[in-house]
């Protein structure tokens, strides 16, 4: 007992100098950490000595060979920290600073599969640096890199969510060439999480870049759909319908019903279902849009139970959600169509509200109806917009 607790003591005695004199006497992971400690104290010499000490204790263990590799960069010594880190990446990829360099190894030689690799790693295990950050948005800005990405992406990594998250917090370039990579990764049948793509939407949104909350939502969980009217159709899965902050927001009130439906005939597949027995106008459903200046014809089709057209709903648009647009006609009716063209105007109109509307029932009778395929059309060379689905 005596002697057990002298050897105790001593480990003690020996583990305080550690910490006080910056040197080990057990060497490996020890020196390791000892080294790593010196370099973010700034003192790559006393790094070196403790990482020289690491690989001498314990050649095989990979954080031993990492300190050198790092002490030797930060000293400038670049063709020896290349050696030691090619020994590190062979013994194991688990050290960060390893994946780190050869991350930025990858970068310089333009390595996209290694590249990929490395960000792979580092991003599963939630490393969030300068380095990291720098090297992704630098894989997004290519096409080789973009495809990387989306390969990365439809394996459904562990970082996903914090990735398509973090969408809304960027800009410019960044943004654009992160938005490719996921439509790619989309057109190539990922399964992505369109609640994470509805939060950064919702970020954009609140940023006031509307344009660019509408091309992610379209590239990442809506490519099918039409690139004005976000689920003209009513066809949308209810689980991307409620996590899309475009999308329809259906404003049910007492006496006011508003649901998705299967449609009566002649509409097909589902509609949007408005049974009101309110005595005044009201509105049922609205959505945000993002036209350009310009001319664009709007058009919706709509049913009664009976099949006859309803004439009681109305599609109207805002500026901002305030100030009504005008139609430039009367608009048109054929069969259980409705058509109406109108401007964008050039000033005051970044972005536009859509909103379905009910009229008021006759003596609070209650009255059903389904509308349908609601679209926007552009009708000039100076509007950008989507072409309609059909």
């Amino acid at each position: 007992m005596t002697v057990a607790a002298i050897i105790l003591a001593a480990l003690c005695w020996m583990s305080a100098t550690d910490r006080m004199a910056k040197s080990t006497y057990f060497g490996g992971s020890a020196a390791a950490r000892q080294a790593f400690e010196a370099l973010s104290e700034n003192d790559p010499k006393t790094a070196l000595a403790q990482a020289r000490h690491a690989v001498r204790t314990a050649p095989i263990d990979p954080a031993s060979t990492s300190a050198l590799g790092s002490s030797l960069l930060v000293l400038g010594r670049s063709e020896q920290a290349y050696a030691a880190f090619v020994v590190a990446g062979e013994l194991g990829w688990r050290e960060i600073p390893t994946q780190l360099y050869w991350l930025a190894q990858a970068t310089t030689g333009g390595d996209v599969d290694v590249f990929a690799q490395r960000l792979d790693a580092l991003l599963r295990l939630n490393i969030d640096n300068e380095t990291v950050n720098n090297s992704l948005h630098l894989m997004e800005q290519t096409p080789t890199g973009q495809a990387a990405l989306a390969a990365l992406l439809s394996t459904s990594p562990p970082w996903e969510r914090t990735f398509l998250i973090a969408t809304g917090g960027l800009e410019g370039n960044n943004l654009d060439g992160q938005i490719a990579a996921i439509g790619l990764a989309a057109e190539n049948g990922a399964q992505l999480d369109c609640d994470a793509v509805g939060v950064a939407v919702a970020q954009l949104i609140s940023d006031g870049r509307l344009l660019e909350a509408k091309h992610l939502w379209q590239r990442a969980c809506d490519q099918a759909g039409n690139a004005d009217v976000t689920d003209g159709f009513f066809e949308a899965d209810d689980t991307k319908r409620s996590a899309n902050p475009l999308d329809w927001k259906l404003l049910a009130q007492a006496g006011l019903d508003v649901d998705v439906m299967p449609a009566p005939r002649p509409l097909h597949g589902n509609a949007l279902r408005i049974q009101s027995s309110l005595t005044v106008h009201a509105t049922a459903a609205k959505q945000l849009l993002a036209l350009p200046p310009g001319r664009y014809r709007l058009s919706w089709v709509t049913a009664r139970a009976d099949g006859k057209p309803d004439d009681t709903i109305i599609v109207a648009l805002r500026c901002n959600g305030r100030e009504s647009i005008e139609t430039s006609d009367r608009g048109s009716r054929q069969g259980q169509g409705a058509l109406k063209t109108f401007s964008v105007p050039s000033q005051g109109c970044p972005f536009q509200t859509i909103e379905i509307q009910k009229a008021a029932s006759d003596s609070g009778r209650q009255q059903t109806g389904w509308i349908d395929d609601v679209q926007i059309m552009p009708l000039d060379t100076g509007s950008t917009g989507g072409d309609g689905a059909g």
